[in-house]
């Protein structure tokens, strides 16, 4: 079952795609309602009007009263929405995770070509300041690649090395060098959900400067992997600037605010890109986690 509203185009900052989605407990009620507040210094003062829908459904997790809901209560839940809460909402979500273990799949249209196997990778994350650990895991593609990036380091710069038989040395790479647009049209400060969020915020601030419809065009349940999502699709309109993608469709997880996968599509209907979060734990770390002489990396 969906529903259809007038077009409006998101924006996904990343390349990955889909397997089961293992949840942590979700944070204290006055960290969320912090969040929210911020969040509505991020969007501007349409965001007033939706920091009660970013804690409703927020609370609606908390309890689990939003997975508990059959496809139909959930597709009218998410059409009542004001426009600015879809991404209000996973900002509220991402804004209680700086430092966490991610585990994805990506596939990316790279020069061209539509990647035959996808990425499998393992990450930590640390949002503030911006630290990266990377990992290609076994049977993907690249296996065994791994990256660290510190922009308490080198801002413009990762350190890696590649995997199987060509692991020989460690060297520095330009985030946005040959080595790295190899692996994705990203650059490493993209990965995270963050990056992801913020697009879609600065996606709905531009469609409201530009005057384009902001609702997404269509709502429907659908399943990664097995798991029940919300699929949000918004269509870019005609005369729209800027957009990144001609159609993009998120996944929004049920069991927490989070983006569970993204896929957009060019003008000609191609897909080119997959975004798929598999596994997310929130996580503290230490500054070996992003030093390359950690004696469980191979750099």
């Amino acid at each position: 079952m969906t529903t259809n509203r007038s077009p409006f185009h998101i924006v996904s900052g990343l390349a990955l795609a889909g397997a089961l989605l293992t949840l942590a407990p979700w944070g204290a009620c006055a960290a969320t309602t912090a969040a929210t507040t911020a969040a509505a210094a991020t969007h501007g003062p349409e965001s007033n009007a939706s920091m009660e829908e970013d804690e409703v459904l927020v609370q609606k997790i908390k309890t689990g009263a939003l997975q508990a809901m059959s496809d139909e209560q959930l597709i009218k839940t998410f059409s009542q929405l004001a426009p600015q809460t879809y991404s209000g909402y996973l900002d509220v979500g991402v804004r209680q995770l700086n430092e966490y273990e991610l585990w994805m799949k990506r596939e990316e249209r790279l020069g061209g070509t539509w990647a035959g196997q996808p990425f499998v990778n393992y990450i930590k994350y640390r949002h503030k300041p911006r630290q990266v650990y990377m990992k290609w895991l076994k049977d993907s593609p690249k296996s065994g690649q791994e990256i660290i990036y510190d922009e308490t380091k080198r801002k413009d710069a990762s350190y890696g090395h590649l995997g199987g038989l060509f692991n020989i040395t460690s060297m520095w790479s330009a985030i946005d060098g040959s080595m790295a647009k190899g692996n994705s049209n990203h650059t490493v400060r993209d990965l995270g959900m963050q990056s992801v969020v913020a697009i879609l915020v600065d996606s709905h601030k531009m469609r409201v400067k530009e005057g384009q419809p902001t609702a997404p065009n269509q709502i429907e349940v659908a399943k990664v992997n097995g798991e029940r999502t919300i699929a949000l699709t918004w269509v870019t309109p005609a005369g729209m600037t800027g957009a990144y993608a001609a159609k993009s469709k998120v996944y929004v997880n049920l069991q927490q605010p989070w983006i569970r996968m993204i896929e957009s599509w060019n003008e000609r209907g191609e897909m080119i890109e997959r975004i798929s979060f598999d596994k997310v734990v929130p996580a503290s770390f230490t500054d070996t986690d992003f030093d390359p002489k950690n004696s469980n990396y191979a750099f």
